[in-house]
């Protein structure tokens, strides 16, 4: 399982500041707790500083990098932003995110080529956000087609199917389990990604339906997560079902977490 860690993101409340104010010691203390907890990746994104966000995020992934020897997915609207911290970036970088729309596609393609990076891939295009399963691997598929036809390998393309949160449709989250599903089974060595958390907004305790959501998810083949590593119990949960579920070799990855004492306090 590829761990993105998603709290470096000024859509919250405590990393705003820390970013307009260029906190260095409060965003590596981000980083790192998220590094330790067991992410792969960290999630970078300074969206909400609109015009402000391309130097912000460039500072962020020099600040990361700088003191975490980790790779970075750099998570913006802007194709100019991605380009630039990409420039910065050390290492293999993945970007978040292209879809099938035609613009959006025309803008990130190149960057992927240039500088050699993993994507995430969202099931949407110039039709919209679909809602149901069908609607997202049709978008899914023309998307991964694209790709691949351009030189992009399976193993570096993430589709997310897009979380909903069931709170404004019951079919919500359903649809996400049957396109990861579908795409594993079409698609032999892409991988599965997808904002977990976004499953439970708007409905009170959170960290239930997102555990739930987790295990569901990893059943039918979802092999990446951008979610929070500081959840303890989630991640326990991450490891228990990739044990379960046998894409854990020997229960390898469980006994290390174990033996690094991850599990204290959850059982």
């Amino acid at each position: 399982m590829l761990i993105v860690g998603e709290r470096i993101n000024t859509s919250r409340k405590n990393i705003l500041p820390a970013v307009e104010n260029r906190d260095a010691n409060f965003i590596v203390d981000t980083a790192k707790s998220q590094y330790n907890a067991g992410a792969d990746y960290i999630d970078v994104n300074a969206g909400t500083l609109l015009g402000k966000e391309p130097d912000a995020l460039v500072w962020l992934v020099k600040t990361v990098q700088d003191a975490v020897d980790v790779p970075l997915t750099i998570d913006s609207p802007n194709p100019e932003a991605i380009k630039l911290a990409l420039m910065a970036h050390k290492g293999k970088a993945m970007i978040n995110s292209i879809t099938a729309e035609t613009e959006r596609y025309s803008q990130i393609l190149p960057l992927i080529k240039e500088y050699n990076t993993k994507i995430i891939a969202l099931a949407m295009d110039d039709s919209g956000i679909p809602t149901t399963a069908e609607g997202r691997l049709t978008a899914a598929r023309k998307l991964v087609d694209a790709l691949t036809s351009e030189g992009i390998q399976l193993d570096e393309i993430y589709v997310d199917p897009l979380v909903y949160p069931i709170a404004t449709g019951s079919e919500y989250g359903k649809a996400v389990i049957d396109t990861i599903s579908t795409i594993k089974k079409e698609y032999p060595g892409i991988h599965t990604i997808c904002g977990l958390s976004n499953i439970s907004h708007g409905l009170p305790v959170r960290k239930l339906l997102n555990q739930a959501f987790l295990v569901m998810c990893i059943t039918v083949g979802l092999d990446s997560a951008i979610i929070d590593p500081l959840d303890q119990r989630l991640m326990g949960l991450l490891y228990a079902s990739e044990a379960l579920i046998g894409a854990d070799e020997f229960c390898t990855e469980y006994l290390v977490a174990a033996r690094e004492g991850k599990f204290e306090g959850i059982v």
